[in-house]
């Protein structure tokens, strides 16, 4: 396949085949950060506090009393607690403490790996039509009169909108998947200590 040939197809790609996917990944990122930061907000206990409380009343065998505490907080580390204390539970605690734990980790952990994929492809999206703009730009100069002055044109605006906004969803996303690491990274010690401590009960 000669240069010309190769040119010629990358001058045929409209603009919006690079910024369409640019801005898929920013609308899932945006929903990704809502839903992410609701949902930390609505799991932001004070674990320790509420481990201890209940530990304390289980141990008494007030599990009318535990159920009624764990009927004001929500989320899935609550929800550790809510199997330990369910009829049946005596018998396999053990079990049900490993896989209510890993249950939670995973709802925790949930779309971490969307928002850092998000983070990387989207420079690299907006690189892709920099180098389609620049090819368009270096193909302008071949041509003569007006329309090597559009075309040239055309191709470094197009470089710059693209890498612009890969750049624009690419930053505040890595930004939010920081934040992401950092606030999971917390919840399993708190999944962790909470385990622990029914497991000693």
């Amino acid at each position: 396949m000669s240069s010309e040939v190769i040119i010629t197809l990358f001058d045929s790609i409209p603009l919006w085949v690079m910024i369409v996917p640019i801005l898929l990944c920013s609308v899932i990122a945006i929903a990704v950060i809502i839903e992410r930061v609701i949902f930390y907000r609505r799991i932001d206990y004070d674990y320790r506090l509420i481990a201890a409380n209940v530990v304390n009343l289980m141990r008494q065998e007030k599990y009318d009393e535990v159920r009624t505490l764990n009927s004001q907080y929500a989320g899935p580390i609550i929800g550790i607690i809510e199997r330990i204390i369910s009829p049946g539970a005596t018998d396999a605690r053990d079990r049900l403490l490993l896989e209510s734990s890993e249950n939670a980790i995973r709802t925790i952990e949930k779309y971490i790996g969307t928002i850092s994929t998000i983070a990387t492809i989207s420079p690299m999206l907006g690189l892709f039509g920099t180098v389609t703009g620049m090819m368009k730009s270096f193909s302008g100069l071949s041509k003569i009169g007006q329309a090597a002055h559009d075309l040239l044109a055309y191709g470094i605006a197009e470089a710059l909108i693209t890498t612009a906004l890969g750049l624009l969803v690419a930053i505040p996303s890595l930004i939010f998947y920081n934040y992401m690491v950092s606030r999971v990274s917390y919840y399993i010690k708190e999944v962790e200590y909470v385990a622990n401590m029914l497991m000693e009960t």
